[in-house]
């Protein structure tokens, strides 16, 4: 695959005020401690109206100065430059995206809402970034380790749609990224469905520069090989790549890639 390197300099994290902890902006910090450099960050401070609705009649809230001076503390502290921005909006992931165009973002952090069964659970309006962003999104799962040991990214190499190729390249490529800078293992999983389909383990290893035995091809659905084989390697981030959605797909749920990572229970990159 490809030896292009993907840049992840310029990350902005979303932060919800109604949030006692800001987990997505801890995981952004421990990036800025591994990446050549560190990071920009810019803070998204929003908050998203059907949180709102679920308040019913509990709308009031409020964040002073000493709440902001709070949460930037260990931004200032670690010398990272960031920026900020209070949004109010009922378009969520449009604005998201015209903030990721307006600072060149590289790179989304977002908080997930665990369900009790610990299943990754977002809202509507993170469900519609997922399926429009202009950069690849972080989902942050609340209860997963700040540390960062095993990779597992998830592709697909039977098809000759030039469309998968290259997202198989883009998973490959910042699965490679991560796993250097944070010193972990790469994994990569393969499902397939039948006999016929099954994927040639020797170009997987060399297409993806992988060792054989972090190599796990496997057959079923992949929603369940993809939560299993990440359960198994004790995942810490995986790797998956979505095709973006228009018209009236944009707006349907329900594709491979968000049943997938409703099976999750650890961050989750999703490349469009």
């Amino acid at each position: 695959m490809s030896e292009k390197t993907p840049n992840l300099k310029n990350v902005i994290v979303a932060i919800d005020p109604l949030d006692d902890q800001q987990v997505a902006l801890e995981r952004a910090l421990v990036m800025n401690d591994v990446l050549d450099g560190g990071i920009n960050i810019h803070l998204f401070i929003s908050l998203e109206t059907e949180k709102l609705h679920d308040l019913h009649d509990t709308f009031e809230f409020s964040c002073d100065g000493e709440w902001f001076e709070t949460l930037v503390k260990p931004m200032v502290d670690a010398g990272i430059d960031y920026t900020s921005e209070v949004v109010w909006t009922d378009v969520w992931h449009r604005s998201m995206n015209a903030t990721v165009e307006k600072y060149n973002a590289d790179l989304i952090f977002i908080t997930d809402s665990s369900t009790k069964s610990k299943r990754t659970n977002l809202t509507a309006s993170k469900w519609a970034l997922l399926r429009a962003s202009k950069c690849p999104v972080m989902i942050v799962h609340s209860e997963s380790s700040l540390e960062r040991k095993n990779i597992l990214a998830a592709v697909n190499m039977q098809t000759d749609d030039p469309r998968y190729s290259a997202l198989n390249e883009k998973i490959n490529n910042y699965s490679d990224l991560l796993a250097s800078k944070y010193g972990a293992e790469k994994h990569i999983v393969n499902g397939y469905g039948d006999g016929m389909d099954y994927p040639d383990r020797a170009k997987l290893i060399q297409t993806t520069g992988t060792k054989q035995e972090n190599i796990h091809v496997k057959q079923g659905d992949p929603k369940s090989i993809i939560a299993d084989t990440a359960k198994d390697v004790d995942a810490d981030i995986v790797v998956i790549g979505t095709l973006a959605r228009r018209g009236v797909m944009a707006a349907m749920r329900g594709n491979k890639s968000e049943h997938i990572i409703r099976e999750l229970n650890c961050d989750v990159m999703v490349l469009n």
